[in-house]
C-alpha cells in the first residue's frame, strides 16, 4: 500500500515551480505590461465586433493597467528609485495619460481610445524585455503569473511578486 506524503509532495511542487519563477524585475514587469496589453486588446476586439460588452468587464481590463500603472507611477516618485530623475518623470507623464485615457475609455469604451493604452504597454514592454517587436512580446504577456504587480526593489527581496486583486 503506498502512503503518499502531502507534505513531500507540496515542497516538491514548490521546489520545481520556485526554479522556473525566478524572474529579473525588468522581464517581471515586461511580461505584467503584456499581459495588461492583451487584456486591453481582447476588450478592443470585442468592442470592435460591435459586442455589447459588460461594463464590469470593461473595468476589469481597465483596473488591472490602471493598478499596474499605479506601482509604477508609485515606485517611480520614490526618491531612493534607482531610476534617473528624467526616466522617472517620463513614467509619471505616461502614468497620468494612462489614468485619465482610462476614465475616458470608462466613460465610453470604443477601440480607438483603447488603442493608445496598448501601444503604451507593448512598446514599454518590448524595451523592457529587449524585444524589436511589440507585438511579439505578446507570447511573454501569457506567461505573466496572474494578478500580479511589480515590487520596489527593496521588496524584492521578501517576496519578489505582489498579489494584486483585479
Amino acid at each position: 500500500m503506498s502512503h503518499n506524503n502531502p507534505y513531500t509532495h507540496a515542497t516538491n511542487v514548490y521546489g520545481n515551480n520556485a526554479k522556473t519563477a525566478v524572474v529579473d524585475q525588468r522581464t517581471l514587469e515586461g511580461q505584467l505590461l503584456m499581459k495588461a496589453a492583451q487584456k486591453l486588446d481582447m476588450l478592443s476586439k470585442r468592442l470592435a465586433t460591435g459586442e455589447v460588452v459588460p461594463p464590469m468587464e470593461v473595468e476589469e481590463a481597465l483596473s488591472y493597467n490602471r493598478k499596474l500603472w499605479t506601482v509604477f507611477s508609485s515606485e517611480a516618485g520614490e526618491d531612493a528609485h534607482a531610476l534617473p530623475q528624467e526616466i522617472k518623470n517620463n513614467i509619471a507623464t505616461l502614468a497620468v495619460f494612462v489614468f485619465k485615457r482610462t476614465i475616458a475609455v470608462l466613460a465610453n469604451p470604443v477601440p480607438e481610445k483603447i488603442a493608445a493604452l496598448i501601444e503604451i504597454n507593448r512598446n514599454i514592454a518590448s524595451g523592457l524585455l529587449k524585444n524589436k517587436d511589440p507585438k511579439a512580446a505578446d507570447a511573454a504577456g501569457e506567461n505573466a503569473e496572474k494578478n500580479t504587480v511589480p515590487q520596489s526593489p527593496e521588496s524584492k527581496q521578501d517576496s519578489g511578486v505582489t498579489d494584486v486583486q483585479t
